[in-house]
């Protein structure tokens, strides 16, 4: 099994569809076609006589729901509960203002749960992103909630192997990989999508199939979900079977090599070191990271200890969450993102502006200056007093100008005197900044020359959908959105270049963690991949089978003259099969 190309022969009228892989695997299994009912379509405008027996109903079902989402989110590992946490904020708001709704205009509960939707999703479709949530999702929950009003179910799903819809949304995703679920096909998403993360780290093969004919599927015919080569296909033979199944054997046999890497050091075939870190979104996580083979912190989302609260966390809570992580992680690098919050991700202490574009609006480095004594400076405080305890580094997300570096190291400057004067300790706290938008590609060394900082960190994800000028969650756009795209590494080259060698140059970005992508960041220069926690082995496994000085001179001349990214995946494909990797993209 050489690339990540595997040969299978089946029958042209067997393969239902092509798609794009979100999850790789193979599953085998009965299908079944999941099919929603739209309860919200039937509702009418209903005037009730007993308003307090009507918000009573509402905040029942409301309970019921937040218990089922809470009972799902227990069962999750760590790293997938911030989107339970997401579908809470928004059920309290639809409880909350729904009820408003009730009491004021004497509406019953489905129907003021439907205006609240009509609201939200009104203002989705202006652009006004105000949950952490794509407007499908927002209308499964209301969706969800009037089922528990009227009693009735949204889905028709069952407990079969592999589930084939147009759209799953993250519950019902979650629901079905706890029911057993082998498999996944739908006809809308993205492989950056809420389902793709959680199909990710659940090891649930997943594809992406927009022309994709339901009508042609029955409920309990026998499945192959290819996530792998992206096909699916129907009722088949059983050599194919076999094919498959032998297929399956060699992709688990790449995933048990993948854990045997995982706790050696990244070291290419000609000794060049490179530091792989871990993403990770709470703390809980950080007493893990061992099993994993983590050598730090590269990327540390605080965003859950300012989640639904009704004022934000103290330098007191903040200085014993990361005095404890700093301990637990003893001479290794924790890396603080400061809260990038604003644009799509709400926090309940601060009334965000309705914006036409929210990610191009108040968001990241601009919200944190704008509240700076609520949000910035207890995190300051907190994060210079812990810093005595360990190696801790402070990152500032969506940085797009050289005023913004200088004056957060003003900020930093002027806390360390105050907490001195004070009589407190602090240690060295490390200043780095997300390279996240394109004027920050173009600025990385001014960035670093005048804003005194120890490492930049290319967050991919927004990186790339800002230059593209493609939103990477929208499924309309998303054959644009490719982080191997030639402009993209063009930019992260030129930024290497220029800060290269005056500051640690890191990767945190998705991209990190794909095969063809590990060689081509590593050419370039970058000394650090920071990646989630299950993707150690495969980032070790790759380095660990190329040779950098071969790289480095092929590297910078690819990106130059390709003129798509296909140039570049060919490029990169061609290379590890030369190195005798085998891979899965």
């Amino acid at each position: 099994m050489q690339g990540n190309v595997y040969l299978v022969w089946v029958m042209d009228e067997n393969v239902l569809a092509e798609g794009i892989v979100a999850s790789p695997g193979i599953a085998v299994g009965r299908a079944h076609v999941s099919r929603k009912i739209d309860i919200l379509e039937k509702i009418r405008s209903e005037r009730v006589q007993n308003v307090t027996v009507e918000v009573e109903k509402l905040k029942n079902a409301g309970n019921i729901l937040a218990e089922k989402l809470n009972e799902i989110k227990r069962l999750l590992p760590k790293e997938e509960q911030e989107i339970i946490d997401a579908q809470l904020l928004i059920l309290d708001s639809f409880v909350s203002e729904a009820s408003e709704l009730i009491n004021s205009l004497g509406y019953s509960a489905a129907f003021a749960v439907r205006e609240i939707y009509e609201k939200y999703g009104e203002m989705m479709r202006q652009g006004g992103e105000l949950f952490a949530l794509r407007a499908q999702d927002l209308r499964d929950l209301a969706s969800r909630l009037v089922g528990l009003l009227s009693e009735q179910s949204i889905s028709t799903s069952a407990r079969y192997e592999v589930v084939i819809g147009e759209e799953i949304d993250p519950i019902e995703f979650l629901e079905l990989a706890n029911s057993g679920v082998k498999g996944l096909v739908t006809k809308e998403g993205g492989v950056t999508s809420h389902v793709a993360i959680l199909a990710r780290l659940r090891g649930i093969p997943y594809i992406i199939a927009r022309k994709l004919d339901i009508n042609k599927i029955r409920d309990g015919i026998t499945v192959i979900v290819d996530a792998l080569n992206g096909l699916i296909i129907l009722e088949p033979s059983e050599e194919e079977l076999k094919k498959y199944e032998a297929i399956a054997i060699e992709y688990r046999k790449l995933l048990e090599a993948f854990s045997r890497e995982s706790k050696l050091e990244a070291l290419t075939l000609d000794g060049h070191k490179v530091n792989i870190y871990c993403n990770i979104g709470n703390f809980e996580e950080l007493r893990i990271l061992d099993e994993y083979g983590c050598e730090g912190v590269g990327l540390f989302r605080v965003e859950f200890a300012y989640m639904q609260r009704s004022s934000p966390p103290t330098e007191e809570e903040l200085y014993e969450l990361f005095s404890k992580a700093a301990q637990i992680l003893g001479e290794k690098p924790l890396t603080v993102r400061a809260p990038d919050i604003g644009g799509d991700k709400p926090i309940p202490f601060i009334e965000l502006p309705n914006e036409a574009n929210p990610q191009l609006g108040l968001r990241g480095v601009r919200l944190l200056f704008k509240y700076e004594d609520l949000l910035l400076v207890p995190l300051v405080r907190a994060l210079l007093r812990a810093s005595v305890h360990g190696k801790l580094r402070l990152m500032l997300p969506m940085v797009s100008t050289v005023d913004e570096v200088l004056y957060f190291q003003e900020v930093v400057e002027r806390e360390r005197k105050n907490l001195e004067s004070s009589g407190v300790r602090t240690g060295r706290l490390e200043l780095g900044v997300m390279i996240e938008t394109p004027s920050a590609a173009l600025l990385a060394n001014d960035l670093v020359e005048r804003g005194g900082l120890s490492f930049i960190s290319f967050g991919t994800n927004d990186l790339t959908q800002y230059v593209l000028a493609a939103d990477r969650g929208n499924s309309l756009v998303s054959y644009l959105y490719d982080e191997l795209n030639p402009s993209v590494l063009r930019l992260i080259s030129l930024a290497v270049k220029r800060a290269k060698g005056r500051a640690e140059i890191e990767v945190c970005g998705e991209v990190a963690s794909k095969p063809l992508a590990i060689p081509l960041l590593i050419g370039l220069g970058v000394e650090s991949l920071s990646v989630s926690p299950q993707f150690v082995g495969k980032v070790k496994y790759i380095i660990r089978r190329v040779t950098l000085s071969k790289i480095k001179g092929e590297v910078e001349n690819i990106i130059e003259v390709a003129k798509t990214n296909i140039d570049i995946k060919k490029w990169s494909e061609a290379l590890l099969r030369s190195s005798g990797i085998t891979f899965i993209e």
